[in-house]
């Protein structure tokens, strides 16, 4: 029985640990805001999450972060580029944090599931 658990630990400790890979099934598009949701929709028309109060900024003022990031053939996001930030660098952890958050599925019209490079403005109000 021990053993059993062990393996079954093991299988659920290290299944879980790792990232998924990134899947290209076509050269990746550039996309814009007009145009994304010919290719792919956000799942989650809205969500939250907590920061670690460590990792709130520490001015408390409304901010913003872009990125370029890659969306996957399995709607999956990858490789975030910071584009711009204000204030800068205070929204950039929860910036990250909040687009792991985010879920595409592909579009109707996107029934190859093309892959594509997506700009995004995250914003972020310090609630004061």
């Amino acid at each position: 029985m021990k053993v059993i658990s062990i393996v079954l630990l093991s299988i659920l400790t290290f299944g879980c640990a790792t990232s998924p890979e990134v899947l290209l099934n076509q050269t990746p598009v550039e996309v814009t805001k007009e145009n994304i949701n010919e290719y792919w929709e956000n799942k989650n028309k809205t969500f939250s999450f907590k920061l670690p109060l460590k990792a709130t900024p520490k001015s408390m003022k409304d901010g913003f972060v872009t990125f370029r990031f890659l969306i996957d053939s399995n709607g999956n996001s990858f490789n975030p580029e910071i584009i711009e930030s204000k204030p800068e660098g205070a929204w950039d952890y929860a910036g990250v944090k909040a687009l792991s958050k985010q879920a595409f599925i592909p579009a109707k019209s996107n029934t190859e599931r093309v892959p594509v490079y997506y700009t995004q403005t995250i914003f972020f109000n310090s609630g004061s």
